[in-house]
């Protein structure tokens, strides 16, 4: 079955004094992973962006849901971009990866089945060049903007990016929702690295934020019902969704 890697970008209503944009994660450097596996249909984030007419140095600030990496794995595209981290998510990282330096650092090992150290060291080049700030808990990116501690769900430190707008609140929820089905059956997903309670609670937080309407305001991690939901269109390879359209932002789903 189609499984998407999903990152999305929030940019700031064409009112604002300056354009703001933030990207939630990065998607994956390459077309193959640890394993050897090629990923098909595989586009690097220029042309990704390009699809809503932006650059990879138009992105000032990323939005890091958790550190796998399908998520992290191209910051190194965006070297003017600041990071938004969990500190707990980095923390429990970097004391698991500590404890495996006898052990074969490869998918074979379940703490790395979804881990790339060479995207760890890109993080902690970051770190040293004063990119990435850390987040305890919950933080306002800006108004309207807020990032979301979710404990113990899909990864130690997973977070979410709430999104206020006057239609309501929407959720960019990472992997703590994977799909819409895990929302709609309360069933989580077989493969996790944290507590599959946590993440039953999660999706009940996450329908109480959104309200009646959460299956109109969610954003799952991968579910190719994403392009089905949402007004989408598709350039080259990969599908594009429109999730929402702020005051004065015109769509592009509908021009296309």
């Amino acid at each position: 079955m189609p499984i998407p890697m999903v990152y999305s970008v929030i940019v700031s209503a064409p009112s604002s004094r300056q354009r703001s944009v933030f990207l939630v994660d990065t998607g994956f450097a390459a077309a193959r992973s640890m394993t050897g596996r090629s990923f098909a249909d595989f586009e690097p984030p220029g042309v990704i962006l390009a699809k809503v007419e932006l650059e990879p140095r138009d992105v000032k600030t990323i939005l890091l849901t958790h550190m796998h990496f399908d998520h992290m794995g191209n910051i190194d595209a965006f070297p003017e971009a600041d990071i938004l981290l969990q500190r707990s998510e980095y923390d429990w990282w970097k004391r698991a990866l500590g404890k495996l330096s006898d052990q074969t650092l490869d998918k074979q090992n379940w703490v790395l089945s979804s881990m790339n150290p060479d995207d760890i060291r890109r993080l902690d080049r970051a770190i040293s060049d004063g990119r990435v700030t850390f987040i305890d808990g919950a933080h306002e990116v800006a108004p309207g903007l807020k990032l979301e501690l979710v404990a113990d769900t899909h990864t130690p430190g997973s977070q979410w990016v709430e999104v206020s707008t006057p239609a309501g609140s929407y959720i960019v929820a990472g992997d703590v929702i994977a799909s819409f089905a895990n929302m709609e059956r309360m069933w989580p997903p077989g493969y996790h690295q944290g507590n599959a309670w946590n993440l039953l609670a999660a999706y009940q937080l996450a329908k109480d934020l959104a309200g009646e309407r959460w299956h109109e305001r969610i954003v799952p991690g991968h579910d190719m019902e994403l392009f089905r939901r949402f007004p989408n269109w598709t350039v080259g390879s990969n599908p594009v969704a429109e999730v929402h359209i702020g005051s004065g932002q015109r769509s592009f789903a509908v021009r296309s």
